[in-house]
């Protein structure tokens, strides 16, 4: 049987195309969007989010030169793919602790006035748990960091995967909600640093909150 096409190139391919369709998929959503204009009075932000977010919020802010860690893993590798068919800046590395190459990297971005988002509970979970690399990245840059909220009116949920990642359903409804920017001192101790990542946390429940609240409200 002749083959027309290498598996590689299937392989190579196919981000592109799910990026493509996440896009398409996005115009048929009706999606509000809260608090992002007070991010453009800055240099750079950093947006923090949840993991599980991520199919929402890719098509939502595609084309405006946001940079993304994206893990060296074989979905990341997907995700760095798919990223940048959206017009993404995609660096490679892990936010974990001692992962020191990835947040250098972002370092580097927002220090070059470039927006930066990041799942705080990754790579790999505990879903919900803010990790400390977004709040070092915003103690170094001083930059704001922006906690986003997501509520969706209907959803179709990826059961089996740890951070239980969603696609809305068209003709489905959304709002997006970002709330007043975080600062952070410039040192702290294992112990503060244990609780400005409660902190995030708290703040990123309540925009998931007030998101759900808006979305209720325009129903």
């Amino acid at each position: 049987m002749m083959v027309l096409f290498p598996k590689t190139w299937f392989d190579n391919r196919w981000p592109v195309w799910a990026a493509r369709f996440l896009w398409f998929l996005s115009r048929l959503v009706r999606t509000k969007v809260i608090g992002f204009d007070r991010s453009k009075q800055f240099p750079a932000s950093l947006f923090a989010h949840w993991h599980g977010d991520e199919l929402v919020l890719l098509p939502c802010f595609s084309y405006l030169g946001i940079s993304l860690l994206v893990s060296h893993s074989k979905d990341g590798e997907i995700m760095a793919k798919a990223a940048r068919t959206l017009g993404y800046r995609v660096t490679r590395g892990s936010s974990s602790r001692g992962a020191v190459g990835g947040l250098l990297a972002l370092l580097k971005e927002v220090r070059g006035g470039h927006n930066t988002a990041l799942a705080v509970d990754g790579p790999r979970g505990p879903r919900g748990v803010c990790k400390p690399g977004i709040v070092r990245l915003a103690q170094k840059t001083g930059a704001p960091l922006f906690p986003m909220g997501v509520a969706s009116s209907r959803k179709f949920v990826f059961k089996k995967t740890w951070n239980k990642v969603y696609l809305p359903l068209p003709f489905s409804r959304q709002v997006i909600y970002l709330m007043e920017p975080l600062y952070f001192p410039e040192k702290a101790d294992p112990e503060e640093m244990e609780a400005l990542c409660r902190h995030v946390e708290e703040e990123l429940r309540h925009a998931q909150q007030e998101a759900q609240r808006v979305l209720e409200c325009c129903h």
